[in-house]
Order: structure tokens, then C-alpha cells, then sequence
């Protein structure tokens, strides 16, 4: 049906001849060579599963397309190496260096032009449904900007009050139900099937019978005025400040806080799982919402989805900051038989669901008539209670005033249960070693989205539409996990290409 319908071990053939043909004496050999980190990429990452997703998306009649795996290929390329990720110079760069049509899988004078990779968007994802440009010439009033300045780190709170127990009582009312089918499907299989997966096989994401992610936000800013463009005539007659509806290349952006900035951004928050025990920090599921929207609320619709769409995967351990502790999460992670690590947010320390029947911390500690914090004893699996000794006799720093508050010898002993309050007495204890490590890893969440934002200068692609960003969030997501395949490899780019690479082969 496509132009060009290769295995993997066909293009591989295809690379290497067509590189030895264009790039076979030693002056042009050097072009090669300075991108031997390309070309290694290109050979190991098989996209043919491309083909499969997005084959239903084609009309079987009509002139040939373009092969899906080589149009991504060359999308994900351009994400990386392309100016500014601008498709027209892109295709112009196709057009002109022979090397980038080579890698990307098409031959040197015979490569899509614009049309072809805006087309090959839409198929990807397409939350404008096919009304792009009625949704961008539609009038509305602009968003004016919060006048409400919140402290740097701080998170910006919900718009509305226990929207994530909403939230999560719809989820379990409808999680038998028949879901509709939504945008980014067929992007979400693509990176599943082309890139986690194959990390998964290789153990690049940790143990993923008892899989442990880390979620967190990350806010950026769009391509887009949010001032819009103007259709009335209020400016020819001196009026400046109208709130006259205007036209928003951008309609689903707004203003939102960005806490590591301390300053408010018109853009988008994207929410990503990363694999927690990943030596790489790799990313498994991310998501596009309004920049307003809370973390909490991020997290709660993309945990479901990445559920429902990784099946193959035992997801054990959640790892999430302060901005998620909320009754309504720990009870979605426990009917799910997932374990909460969650920070306790400042301003919610010591609050209780429920009343507990003894006195403890805010960490869940309980403490004993003397005043000193218990010692952790374990968990009792049977019973699935905590248990706690008394510090006197645990510990010999501990000179209790009044130490013999027991008849035994073994001291006083206080069992608490997760059921008292499933925030407060988690399963593994707050001040516990283990629990400490844990949270250790949730910076992962954090070196991504640096990643993402800075090394991979998302910001600077300026683009628009909710679609477009999120093909190139998960077109970085891909890159890093090609570059953890490659740091896995036993052989550097440059010594694996002079291995097959023969230049005066020509």
C-alpha cells in the first residue's frame, strides 16, 4: 500500500549501501563520522510497528503515501537536529543534504514536502478533530493574567474544591465501561510499542512485575500571543485596552503558575510517569492538559490511562510530592493495590480522616506516655499492622522518667493499622530508611522534565496546538530512550560505524 514498505533489517541494508554510494571517499566520509550518534540511532531503533498503528488511518485508494515509519523517523529526527523544529526548513534540509534524507529512509532527491508531514500530524494526534482552523478563527475573549502572585515552589492550588474525589469516583463508577477512543491513541501505542517496550526487554526500566514510576508536572510556555489578534477597530480609535473578542492561534492554552520559574506562564502543564528504578530516568507515560490545571488532577486522569494502556506492566509503587496529598489519591492507589509515597504538604500536616486511637506525629510516629517517639518494629503481614516498641528499652540513649509503664521486660508495644488513615499510617512507615530511599527516587520526575525543557529545548520549537506539543514532548521522550540504548551498547558510535563502514567500498 506505502511507497516503501521495508523491514528493519531492510532499511538497515538500505542505510549502509546508500551511505557508502553518497558518502564513499574520504571527504565526504567525515560528514558521516561527525554524525556517526545519528546514524547509530537510526540503525538501532525499529519503527516498523509504525506502520501497523497508523495503517487504518490511510484510504486504501488513491496515489501510494509515504512509509509511516520513515515519515516518523524523519518527524523525530527534526525534533532533534532541525531548526527550531520548523517543518518547511526541515524539508528543505531533506531536499539539500542527501545524509538527512538517507537516515530518515527515502532517497536523496525524492523526499516528502511540507503538506505531507502537517498531513502525517494529524494522523499521529488530533485533538482539534479535524476543525483546526474553524477552532483558530473562532472568536472569544482573551484570559487575562492571575494578579494573584504565589511564592516560588509553591504550587497553584485547585480551581475548584475536591475536583480530584470527583474525579475519582467517576473513574471507579466507569472503569468497566466501554472508554471511547481517545486523540493521542495512536501516538501513546507508538511510543509503547517503538520505545518503552523494547526498554522494558532490555531492563532499562527496573522490575516491571512490581514497576515503580515517579509523576510530576512540568509548565511551559507556548508559541502563542495570549493576547490573540484583533478584528475590531477600537485601536484606530485610540481605545487600547479593549476586551473585544479576538482570534487565538493557540485556543486550548492559558495562564497557569509555574512554580520553578515563580512566575505565570501562557502555555501548557505536561504530566509525565517516569520509571522510578531507571537508571536513566526514562519516561513510560506523558500527558497535555491546561497549564492551570493541578498536579493532582493530572495525575489522577494519566494514571488511568497509563494503566489501561499498559496492561503488560505490575505497577507497585507511586512516588509523588506534596501537591498530591490528598484523601482521595491514597484511596484510588489502594482500591488499585498500588503503594502511596507521597510527601505530606505543610499546610495539611497532622489532619487526620479519622480520629486515631493514641497520640502521633505528623509523620504517623506514635509517641509514648514519656514523650519519645516509638521504634519502628516492622510489619506484622498477617495482621497488617505496624509495630512499635518502647524506646527506653530499644534504644540505649533513651532515658525514659518513666520507663517501667509496662510489667515486661520487653517494654510497651502499639500496633497501628493503615485502615485508622491510609495517609497517615502508610504501609511503609514515613520515618522509615525505606521509605526515605524511596522518596529518594522521585527526583527522576525532575531530571526528565530538565531534560525535556532545557537540554532538549522544547520551549524554543514555538509552535501551537495542543496536538503539536504533545508529538514533540513524546518525540523527546523517544530520544531518551535511544540514548539509554546506545549507553547500553558495548561499542561507541563512532568504533561500531568504521567497523562497517567502508568507505572506499564505493
Amino acid at each position: 500500500m506505502f511507497k516503501s514498505e521495508h523491514t528493519h533489517k531492510e532499511f538497515q541494508s538500505h542505510l549502509v549501501f546508500l551511505l557508502n554510494v553518497y558518502f564513499g571517499n574520504e571527504h565526504f566520509f567525515k560528514t558521516v563520522v561527525s554524525n556517526a550518534l545519528v546514524v547509530f540511532k537510526v540503525f538501532l531503533t525499529d519503527l516498523i510497528p509504525v506502520r501497523d498503528i497508523l495503517f487504518s488511518t490511510y484510504h486504501p485508494r488513491g496515489e501510494k503515501p509515504w512509509d509511516p515509519a520513515c515519515l516518523f523517523r524523519s518527524y523525530w529526527l527534526m525534533c532533534q537536529y532541525g531548526n527550531r523544529g520548523s517543518i518547511t526548513r526541515w524539508v528543505q534540509k531533506l531536499k539539500s543534504e542527501p545524509f538527512w534524507a538517507i537516515v530518515s529512509g527515502f532517497n536523496p532527491g525524492n523526499t516528502p514536502g511540507v503538506g505531507t508531514f502537517y498531513d502525517f500530524e494529524d494522523r499521529l494526534c488530533d485533538f482539534d478533530t479535524g476543525h483546526r482552523v474553524q477552532r483558530c478563527t473562532k472568536m472569544h475573549k482573551p484570559l487575562s493574567k492571575p494578579k494573584k502572585k504565589l511564592k516560588k515552589n509553591q504550587k497553584q492550588p485547585p480551581k475548584h474544591k475536591n475536583i480530584v474525589q470527583k474525579l475519582v469516583n467517576r473513574i471507579l463508577r466507569d472503569e468497566n465501561k466501554t472508554q471511547p477512543e481517545r486523540s493521542d491513541s495512536s501516538l501513546q501505542q507508538i511510543f509503547k510499542e517503538c520505545f518503552v517496550m523494547p526498554s522494558a526487554k532490555k531492563g532499562l526500566l527496573g522490575d516491571t512485575a512490581n514497576l515503580a514510576v515517579s509523576g510530576d508536572g512540568m509548565i511551559f510556555q507556548t508559541g502563542a500571543s495570549p493576547m490573540g489578534t484583533r478584528d475590531c477597530d477600537c485601536r484606530q480609535n485610540g481605545i487600547f485596552n479593549c476586551d473585544c473578542p479576538r482570534r487565538f492561534s493557540d485556543p486550548d492554552a492559558n495562564w497557569g503558575w509555574d512554580s520553578y520559574r515563580g512566575k505565570y506562564v501562557y502555555g501548557y502543564s505536561n504530566y509525565t510517569f517516569t520509571a522510578a528504578d531507571s537508571p536513566y530516568d526514562l519516561p513510560v507515560f506523558s500527558v497535555l492538559n491546561q497549564a492551570a490545571r493541578h498536579d493532582s488532577v493530572s495525575h489522577t486522569s494519566a494514571l488511568y490511562k497509563m494503566i489501561t494502556l499498559y496492561s503488560e506492566f505490575n505497577l507497585n509503587k507511586d512516588i509523588l510530592d506534596s501537591a498530591h496529598d490528598n484523601y482521595a489519591t491514597y484511596d484510588l492507589l489502594e482500591y488499585w493495590k498500588i503503594e502511596a509515597f507521597i510527601d505530606l504538604n505543610e499546610n495539611n500536616k497532622g489532619n487526620f480522616k479519622y480520629d486515631p486511637p493514641l497520640k502521633v506525629n505528623d509523620k504517623g510516629v506514635p509517641i509514648c506516655k514519656g514523650g519519645f517517639l516509638m521504634a519502628n518494629w516492622g510489619l506484622d503481614k498477617k495482621l497488617h499492622r505496624h509495630k512499635w516498641r518502647c524506646p527506653h528499652v530499644t534504644r540505649k540513649s533513651c532515658n525514659c522518667p518513666i520507663f517501667n509503664c509496662s510489667n515486661s521486660d520487653y517494654g510497651r508495644t502499639v500496633h497501628t493499622k493503615p485502615e485508622w488513615d491510609n495517609r497517615i499510617f502508610t504501609i511503609t512507615p514515613r520515618d522509615s530508611r525505606k521509605w526515605k530511599n524511596t522518596m529518594k527516587k522521585r527526583t527522576s520526575s525532575e531530571r526528565r522534565n530538565s531534560r525535556v525543557r532545557t537540554d532538549y529545548d522544547l520551549e524554543n520549537d514555538n509552535v501551537r496546538s495542543k496536538s503539536r506539543w504533545l508529538i514533540r514532548i513524546i518525540m523527546r521522550d523517544a530520544v531518551m530512550h535511544a540514548n539509554a540504548w546506545i549507553k547500553e551498547s558495548d561499542i561507541s558510535p563512532e568504533e561500531w560505524l568504521t567497523d562497517w563502514f567502508n568507505y572506499r567500498a564505493a
